[in-house]
């Protein structure tokens, strides 16, 4: 389930995005991002403890010397969903939630200003604890909804923050492990394997362009009050989790996840499309290309298999 060579150290990432970038592209933000998040950390730590003395405050030194409550508990750990969700009505949310039902303790939800039942159809599930409904939608700003989502999960106090889309189906073996990956006190994040189903849920899509399955993604993050967490500042494609989890020890496991944004109809995809050139016109937070392959006639796809 989970391959020890795959434990990363600082320094290292896993994709914290989703699936709509290119390799160089992914790995240019993954630079950027983690010199982002070591100059604001350290900025925040020689503050904070408002030493003059000089000293290594690289992860090590952080671990010892930060005021941030570190909680790291190997037992009794809440697990939190925490989605975005937007006119979700007749798509995939009742089933998301009720997967999600399954195995999480608790599940927060922003609603971006649904037109639709979206709100009734998340208020019917017992396990939503909160739920904030926008009146005027940020999908323009997806970094100021994702923060506007974090702050309200993180506000439920959990241990562990699972960060879920309305449309991803996390594996029997994915559910079964959830509870021994939290219940631990090594890692303090896990990254998972998404698969891009195309068309139906039984083949996924596999080519130069789509190949998220072959990264790993981050999606769970174990929650400490008072570390630094924060996101960039992207109108489009931004991360699922803070950027500054990178720098924490994590695992990448093999457990899968469906994403199933592009199983629907032909029309279904088109209108993804559209939207996709709408938002981002000129590819300034995405791949063009990865935008123009969605209306490949003939993709290239492959079976999917539940287990690993």
């Amino acid at each position: 389930m989970i391959d020890p060579k795959k434990r990363r150290t600082p320094g290292s990432r896993p994709v914290m995005h989703d699936s709509l970038q290119s390799t160089s592209s992914s790995e240019a933000q993954s630079q950027s991002f983690s010199s982002q998040v070591h100059r604001i950390i350290n900025s925040r730590i020689e503050e904070e403890t408002n030493s003059s003395a000089s000293r290594d405050v690289e992860v090590d030194a952080y671990e010892q010397n930060s005021p941030v409550r570190r909680v790291r508990k190997n037992k009794n750990n809440k697990l939190t969903a925490m989605l975005q969700v937007r006119n979700e009505q007749g798509r995939y949310l009742e089933e998301v939630l009720q997967n999600l039902s399954e195995f999480v303790d608790e599940i927060v939800i922003v609603d971006d200003a649904s037109t639709d039942g979206t709100p009734e159809i998340c208020r019917a599930f017992p396990k939503v604890v909160r739920l904030d409904v926008l009146e005027k939608p940020l999908f323009a700003e997806e970094w100021r909804l994702r923060n506007t989502l974090w702050q309200a999960a993180v506000s439920t106090d959990p241990d562990w923050l699972l960060s879920v889309d309305a449309d991803e189906l996390y594996s029997a073996e994915a559910k079964k492990a959830m509870r021994k990956l939290i219940d631990q006190d090594y890692a303090d994040w896990f990254a998972f394997r998404f698969y891009d189903m195309w068309g139906c849920r039984t083949h996924y899509r596999e080519d130069e362009l789509w190949s998220m399955h072959k990264r790993h993604t981050a999606s769970l993050v174990r929650y400490m009050p008072g570390y630094p967490y924060f996101y960039p500042q992207q109108n489009h494609h931004v991360p699922r989790l803070p950027a500054s989890c990178t720098v924490l020890p994590g695992v990448c496991t093999e457990l899968k996840v469906q994403h199933l944004g592009w199983a629907g109809s032909l029309e279904d995809r088109v209108r993804k499309y559209l939207r996709y050139k709408r938002i981002d016109p000129h590819g300034e937070w995405g791949n063009p290309a990865q935008y123009e392959s969605i209306l490949d006639p003939e993709p290239r796809l492959l079976p999917w298999k539940e287990e690993s």
